[in-house]
């Protein structure tokens, strides 16, 4: 049996990317891989059952996770057996938290990055960061990242391998039936534009300027809907502005849910003028439904699998950003008559690719062992 252990920085209550990610790869159906997860930081939201460990350390700051939380991962490692540690993170101390695996003799350390960015404005933390990579980066024994970008950001020029974010596709395919449905549930106008934004309240996310964006598209859709999903830090700054631009009950906070692929179908398109990305799975997830996408050119251009994606520069005005998201949004008819689903699969982005690249790879890394 061959052991894997998820690292995990901390967990926050929705459903971002790396939670997304992992809780896809626990489903594998690989009866010789044990997978399970350890959150080193403070948990918040759902957690993945019996096989989840953690925290070791009840607090998000990064000081206190990659010292004192740190220090106890090497303990819990020293205490449980595992052939493969994989560690999910977008900065230093996910070569910290390889470095404590390598003492405590565990053959095999994955450092893999899911972001193109640390997410500071700040010099010195950013110095910091680059600092603590180069001293610590040859304690991972394997380097892997979402996309190019970010394997260019966080590994400095050192080698990685290409890991695709994977999504259960059939699932995701447009339905008519979920529109008619979720708009119903909704209180929306079978003719309304739907704009769907994902990640509400996290700071690289954009949350304020997507209000300010969609509040510009409200000028010329008067019947026009944002749904907001997620309940990220900056969550009650977004409701406030919300408030503040008199949005009422065209902006929608949704939250978290178990079942967004309903929502897709609902919406006429996805907005995401984010200021850093690494390949989000939700771009994914909206191309398995034919969802046209409006990001900030953040975004790497590796997200368009399908043709579906349009980006634009920050420095647009809101007025440009929500002529360019009409536009999107008039496309929707059309894309939601054509099955996108086999441009994922031959991408390699389906659960079906995600499964046997990394099962195989567990097996290869552990052979012989």
């Amino acid at each position: 049996m061959i052991r894997v252990l998820h690292i995990i920085q901390q967990l926050g209550p929705g459903r971002g990317g790396v939670r997304t990610f992992v809780s896809t790869m626990l489903d594998c159906p690989a009866p010789d891989i044990e997978q399970s997860v350890l959150s080193v930081g403070r948990v918040e939201g759902d957690r993945f059952g019996e096989r989840f460990f953690g925290p070791l350390i009840d607090s998000y700051s990064p000081l206190l996770v990659g010292t004192l939380g740190a220090k106890r991962l090497g303990a819990f490692l020293s205490k449980h057996r595992f052939d493969i540690v994989q560690i999910h993170t977008n900065n230093a101390l996910g070569f910290v938290f390889a470095s404590e695996a390598k003492k405590t003799g565990v053959p095999s350390r994955i450092v893999h990055c899911h972001n193109s960015a640390l997410g500071s404005t700040s010099r010195l933390k950013n110095m910091v960061n680059v600092a603590m990579i180069e001293r610590f980066l040859p304690s991972a024994s394997e380097r892997w990242a979402c996309s190019e970008v970010a394997g260019e950001y966080l590994f400095q020029g050192a080698g990685y391998a290409l890991v695709h974010n994977g999504v259960d596709s059939d699932k995701f395919r447009f339905s008519s039936s979920d529109r008619a449905a979720v708009r119903h549930r909704l209180g929306i106008p079978g003719d309304a534009t739907v704009i769907g934004f994902v990640g509400a309240g996290i700071p690289a996310k954009n949350t304020l300027r997507a209000l300010d964006i969609f509040n510009q598209l409200r000028s010329s859709e008067a019947d026009s809907r944002l749904l907001l999903f997620g309940q990220a830090e900056e969550l009650p700054l977004a409701k406030e502005r919300a408030a503040e631009l008199g949005l009422g009950e065209s902006a929608v906070f949704i939250g978290t849910v178990d079942d967004i692929w309903r929502y897709y179908s609902a919406m006429d398109a996805l907005l995401a003028p984010s200021f850093h990305e690494g390949l989000p799975i939700a771009f994914i997830e909206a191309q398995a439904n034919g969802l046209p996408i409006l990001s900030s050119d953040a975004v790497t251009q590796e997200a368009d699998l399908t043709g579906l994606l349009k980006r634009a520069g920050l420095s647009l005005s809101d007025k440009e950003w929500a002529d360019l998201l009409e536009a999107c949004a008039g496309k929707r008819e059309i894309t939601a008559k054509v099955d996108y689903v086999p441009f994922l699969d031959k991408a390699g982005y389906t659960t079906r690719s995600l499964y046997k690249q990394l099962s195989d790879r567990y097996r290869y890394m552990t052979k012989g062992a």
